[in-house]
């Protein structure tokens, strides 16, 4: 009976995100799309800290990341040089995420605990201060 409940529940909601684009102005679909890129921030976090114990200080860097590089694809689509579907935008950031995650990954995986800790805030703190000097990539300090 519970697992029926759960089913449905999940059914609901699933269908209710799925209504999203058709039944709320765009400002409120700007609202519902930046709450569900929060929670899915959140469930990346809570997976590594919640179940595997973890602590990441790192973990904002690959969203970052991958932020810049779909809006660097964005510009590309702009101004002509290539074509990628919209919906396959997400998969951009994703994957620029996955590569700078798999560096990282070399380094620290190799390690747990404080350490682990450590290694992640250094590469978090790398980015940091690449970020505003390297203009092309960046944008700098604006």
């Amino acid at each position: 009976m519970i697992f029926n409940v759960r089913i449905l529940i999940g059914l609901v909601l699933v269908g209710l995100l799925l209504s999203v684009p058709f039944g709320l102005s765009s400002a409120w679909q700007g609202v519902v799309t930046r709450m569900l890129i929060a929670a899915l921030f959140a469930t990346g976090y809570n997976l590594l800290l919640g179940q595997a114990g973890l602590l990441s200080f790192g973990h904002a860097a690959f969203y970052g990341i991958g932020a810049i590089a779909t809006m660097h694809v964005m510009i590309g689509i702009e101004r002509g040089a290539f074509y990628i579907p919209l919906p396959l935008l997400p998969l951009v950031g994703a994957g620029a995420g996955l590569v700078l995650a798999f560096i990282a990954g070399l380094f620290a995986t190799k390690r747990s605990g404080t350490y682990f800790a450590l290694v992640t805030l250094a590469m978090a703190e790398l980015i940091h201060v690449i970020a505003p000097m390297w203009n092309s990539v960046f944008g700098g300090e604006a």
